[in-house]
């Protein structure tokens, strides 16, 4: 994800984004109309308005995570490959783990084991909707973002199966939906143990999703990834292995930079980048806005099309600008630029004064130094999977 780029966008970016001529004299090419004055004046809102965001989310997941505490001895949340939620006062705990392949339920209970069965039926039948309603810290993000930050674009987030799909390639009508509840709940492996914080007994089962759900996933997200693999130019099979990298076909994903999505969309970054691109305006989008499978496949081809025929262009060979592009979709462009440039240079995430090095370079020998010299182990390591994923995916 473009997680590890946040750092170095909040530090570099917006400290010189655009006080040159030169870069507001883009932001016109880009379609910003107006003065320099009036971009000087847009620039700092935008900037306001991410600070802003900031400040919702610290509160919002600071409260979030005390809530949790206050029943269970550690504060689990949602990240890109697992989607965790709390019912019940938080009494109750549902942990889809979309990389291990698992669905974990755990129940914090006073008395005798509790009946899993409508736990797991509730899972079943629950859809992205339902879900983004019951994380309170998307939906006061989202409903603070509107408030405060004029311009934030939001979404009504659609109520798209979230695991009923995994199981079955029709709609289950709720015989069907109850028989599956019971037959996972038979089959299941249990445990149980103290709770320290409440004086109870955490009782949890764990079941093995289908084997085959990176399929369905991927079939759930092919007409989005079509769409706009064509619009953008882009190869589909590229695009479906950056989602599978990403998020494992996770449409609740989430990490606290925060990125969201399938494509792990950051709003600070690849959201204003694309926006911009796509509409002539840099825009502020909302958590309910990425959980729309639509909307965050669209932004993430966007944002990787500019990568790869604007931030890098100036890379010659087709393979190499892949490799680099691959790479920034993970750490940004400076930090690939980083890699190549003189450790010396002043500005080292300059992707001009790295282009010599690069483009004097073997398409093998950018890859590898890319694996090398990345600045940060989880995007050396990314290139790697994004890249050998592609193959599963070309038809």
């Amino acid at each position: 994800m473009i997680k590890l780029f946040l750092s170095v966008l909040l530090l570099v970016s917006f400290s010189a984004f655009a006080d040159s001529f030169e870069d507001y004299k883009k932001m016109q090419d880009g379609g910003f109309q107006g003065s320099k004055n009036e971009w000087t004046a847009y620039k700092a809102d935008i900037q306001k308005g991410f600070e802003a965001y900031k400040n919702i989310m610290d509160k919002e997941f600071a409260k979030y995570k005390s809530d949790i505490l206050k029943v269970w001895d550690v504060a689990e949340v949602s990240d890109n490959y697992r989607w965790v939620e709390y019912l019940n006062n938080y009494k109750i705990k549902k942990i889809v783990d979309f990389e291990k392949g698992t669905v974990t339920v755990q129940v914090v209970s006073d008395g005798k084991k509790p009946d899993f069965t409508p736990v797991v039926k509730d899972l079943l039948t629950e859809d992205s909707a339902t879900a983004f309603g019951r994380d309170p810290v998307s939906v006061n993000t989202d409903k603070q973002l509107k408030e405060q930050v004029p311009g934030t674009v939001s979404d009504k987030v659609k109520p798209l199966p979230i695991m009923q799909n995994l199981y079955s390639d029709k709609p289950m009508n709720d015989n069907q939906v109850n028989g599956l509840a019971k037959q996972l709940v038979s089959g299941a492996d249990y445990s149980q143990k103290p709770s320290e914080k409440t004086g109870g007994t955490v009782y949890s089962m764990t079941v093995k999703l289908p084997e085959d759900i990176y399929k369905k996933g991927a079939e759930e997200v092919r007409p989005h990834v079509q769409t706009y693999s064509k619009q953008f130019q882009l190869d589909p099979a590229l695009v479906m292995a950056v989602i599978y990298t990403e998020s494992r076909f996770n449409p609740m994903a989430k990490s606290y930079v925060p990125a969201y999505g399938l494509m792990q969309i950051v709003p600070q970054s690849a959201g204003l980048d694309a926006t911009e691109f796509m509409e002539g305006e840099k825009r502020i989008l909302a958590p309910s806005y990425l959980y729309n499978p639509e909307n965050n496949v669209k932004v993430g081809t966007a944002y990787f099309y500019l990568l790869y025929n604007k931030y890098l262009k100036g890379i010659t060979d087709p393979k190499s600008r892949l490799y680099c592009a691959i790479a920034a979709y993970n750490t940004g462009a400076g930090n690939v630029a980083y890699a190549f440039n003189d450790p010396n240079l002043k500005n080292k995430y300059n992707v001009n004064t790295a282009l010599p090095a690069i483009n004097a370079m073997s398409p093998d020998q950018v890859y590898n130094h890319l694996r090398n010299n990345l600045r940060y182990e989880e995007a050396r390591n990314y290139i790697v999977r994004v890249y050998g994923k592609i193959k599963d995916y070309t038809e």
